[in-house]
């Protein structure tokens, strides 16, 4: 077992956190059978030693979650023991939650086929292959990935980053009426990670992704030097809380404050105005990438119109593509679906740009700004009526469909 590396910058809590890794590998490869796993690869900011941990008296919170891959000799025990090691999963995270580590546990089920012959130029695969840390099996699994420049990540990568961070915005926005003074420290940490990861997508776009999270803000500083347009459509605070949110990453004691007694309902409050703040700057981004990959120039249209067009814009074979992919999406899905809808919104859009696209506008509307003609179910193949009028309701079923159809895959 391979545990001889950092994992985070703040070094008193890896001896605990090693303990914690120590039982996810021990559950993952003492239930699995003989000869099936391959090995087991650690990915994320833990990986990177700048994971974010967060100490609550003698409690850790992993702030984020800890990524695996397990690795399988052959692709069909991966679909077979997917479900399992869901449950793997949540059943661990319980069992460290009640020792004091609270942690989210993700084991992903892959084959050794993908390293060798699937992978190719990504976000996800360049960082799993500079900085993925096998802790049990193949050391030399990762050896197969692809070896490529950053250059070489094409910008919708860098796009579908940007559109599953403000999924995820829209998932943290209704859960902050429910969260009690730990969750909403999670959240204020997932509002601090967005200005990263607005500023990673904006720099993997151009060819210039940067996996560390302390250099960020000085590339994307020269990012913006560079690039005037981008510059002009940000708020001028961006680039402070770039910064702030860079300290968050590494040392979240001194620069993340928790609910002091008697003032959650304050904390929650102010949290939901920093969340509605963001706005502007992530639709700023979004913008200029959808213009760039429309070659807009100066006359980009509305962020609505781009949005439409990108939907829009998918080729034939990507369509076909993510059709099938859909339609074998394992587990029921959230909400009754409509085949004869999907049919006529699959031959114009791929299921995961309609997605992004009703997401988008929901994360939009989170400012207050949202048109009282705002069908959202216009956009999915979901059944008319299943789909909700509630706005919170429709959040909600987005957010679902996304993490059916596209997170969890």
């Amino acid at each position: 077992m391979n545990l001889a590396f950092p994992l985070s910058r703040e070094s008193r809590h890896d001896e605990r956190l090693r303990d914690a890794l120590e039982r996810c590998v021990e559950t993952v490869t003492r239930r699995l059978p003989p000869g099936r796993l391959a090995a087991l690869v650690l990915s994320g900011s833990f990986a990177r030693g700048e994971g974010t941990v967060w100490a609550a008296g003698p409690r850790l919170r992993v702030l984020g979650d800890l990524e695996f891959y397990v690795v399988f000799e052959q692709p069909a025990d991966a679909r077979r023991w997917a479900a399992p090691l869901a449950a793997w999963a949540r059943e661990t995270a319980g069992h460290l939650a009640a020792e004091g580590v609270a942690v989210d546990l993700e084991f992903g089920p892959v084959s050794r086929a993908f390293f060798a012959r699937r992978a190719r130029p990504s976000i996800f695969v360049y960082d799993l292959r500079e900085h993925g840390k096998v802790l049990w099996g193949d050391a030399r699994v990762l050896a197969a990935l692809p070896r490529f420049g950053t250059e070489a990540i094409p910008p919708e990568d860098a796009l579908f980053l940007l559109f599953n961070r403000l999924t995820e915005q829209v998932a943290a926005w209704d859960r902050l009426d429910e969260a009690d003074a730990d969750d909403l420290v999670g959240l204020a940490y997932q509002r601090a990670k967005l200005a990263l990861d607005l500023a990673g997508s904006a720099l993997a776009f151009v060819g210039r992704h940067c996996p560390v999270y302390d250099e960020r803000p000085r590339a994307f500083s020269r990012l913006l030097a560079e690039t005037p347009t981008l510059q002009a459509a940000l708020p001028p605070t961006f680039a402070d809380e770039l910064r702030w949110a860079a300290r968050v990453k590494s040392e979240p004691a001194e620069h993340l404050a928790a609910p002091a007694p008697g003032q959650v309902e304050r904390y929650r409050a102010r949290l939901r105005r920093e969340l509605r703040a963001a706005v502007p700057a992530a639709a700023a981004i979004l913008r200029w990438e959808l213009a760039q990959l429309r070659r807009a120039g100066d006359a980009a249209p509305p962020l609505a119109d781009l949005l439409a067009w990108y939907a829009a814009s998918r080729p034939l074979a990507r369509r076909l593509w993510d059709a099938a992919k859909f339609a074998v999406t394992p587990g029921r899905p959230p909400l009754p679906l409509s085949i004869r809808r999907a049919l006529t919104l699959f031959a114009r859009a791929t299921p995961r740009a309609l997605l992004y696209h009703a997401a988008a506008l929901a994360y939009l509307a989170l400012d207050g700004d949202r048109p009282a003609d705002l069908d959202l179910g216009r956009l999915l193949p979901v059944r008319r009526d299943a789909w909700p009028e509630d706005p919170a309701a429709q959040r909600r079923a987005i957010v679902a469909l996304w993490a059916w159809s596209i997170r969890n895959r």
